[in-house]
């Protein structure tokens, strides 16, 4: 454990469910004093009419009294404890996570360089290959051919999906049908006409004949990343497969000190999970305060 992070813990102490638990009460404590203190004025403030009879104003606002201002201070103090206790707890379980965290990170190597031993040599864990490796693998027609069925898809999908120029014109060219006079109303009343400047059918024929196309063409398209998908995963099969069989004849001493790394790597998280977070006795009382609350 960091030198830094070990003022924070002792065997006996609080849990950190239950010392997030406390920090939550205390911003709720927080919250409330600060409410108290939100409209904070040493001013009562008493509306009239002009003209009216004596006595008659309205008080719209009732500034702090002795008693309220002496409330002042201690809810102050009482804030700044809150904070205090919510500051270090929150640092605490930050710093154990930390912990966990560093262990969990923990390398084989790192662990082989603390312990003083030198790990016995093995093959590089093979790089994986990507769906991008696949094509790249591909001769000048297979590639060509890829490329082009996703300028395709891309094209075509721009014009005909919702919000495509050829769609809106389509869209466009129904509501005119449908509504074929519509006006605008300024200084002058204009009507427009709307005419179809071509025969609707063949507008959707077209439309139609785009969508099939485009359908083929993602079909297609598909189709080939399928493909290419199954052949990086085959490869990366092989890869492994490969590399395990070259691994077996190290596997036995390498094994063994993988062992006592996890080992180690396992206890030290129980360790670190068992460890409980002191609470100064600067924040004993806020802690008393706070466990009532809880009752």
């Amino acid at each position: 454990m960091e030198k830094v992070s070990e003022v924070f813990f002792s065997e006996h102490g609080l849990t950190s469910t239950s010392a997030s638990h406390l920090a939550d009460l205390a911003q709720e404590v927080i919250a409330g004093n600060e409410a108290k203190l939100k409209n904070m004025t040493f001013l009562t403030t008493k509306v009239d009419i002009v003209g009216s009879a004596s006595e008659s104003g309205k008080t719209i606002c009732v500034g702090y009294d002795e008693n309220m201002l002496a409330q002042v201070h201690p809810l102050l103090e009482d804030i700044a404890s809150m904070n205090a206790f919510c500051a270090w707890m929150r640092e605490a379980v930050k710093a154990k996570d930390k912990e966990l965290k560093r262990v969990a990170n923990f390398t084989f190597e790192e662990w082989c360089t603390l312990q003083g031993v030198e790990i016995p040599s093995s093959p590089s864990y093979p790089k994986e290959t990507t769906e991008a490796d696949i094509i790249a693998q591909m001769n000048i027609k297979e590639r060509n051919h890829y490329l082009q069925l996703e300028a395709v898809a891309a094209t075509i999908g721009k014009y005909i999906h919702p919000g495509g120029q050829f769609s809106s014109a389509r869209e466009e060219l129904q509501n005119g049908i449908m509504k074929p006079y519509s006006t605008d109303n300024g200084k002058d009343t204009l009507i427009y006409a709307h005419v179809p400047s071509v025969d609707p059918q063949k507008v959707e024929d077209v439309f139609f004949e785009l969508q099939k196309w485009h359908r083929q063409n993602e079909r297609e398209l598909n189709k080939m990343k399928f493909a290419i998908k199954k052949q990086a995963e085959k490869q990366n099969l092989e890869n492994t497969h490969r590399f395990k069989q070259e691994l077996e004849s190290e596997k036995q001493c390498h094994m063994m000190l993988f062992t006592q790394y996890k080992e180690w790597q396992l206890k030290e998280r129980e360790h670190i999970s068992k460890l409980k977070i002191n609470v100064p006795e600067a924040l004993q009382n806020t802690y008393e305060q706070l466990s009532r609350l809880e009752e």
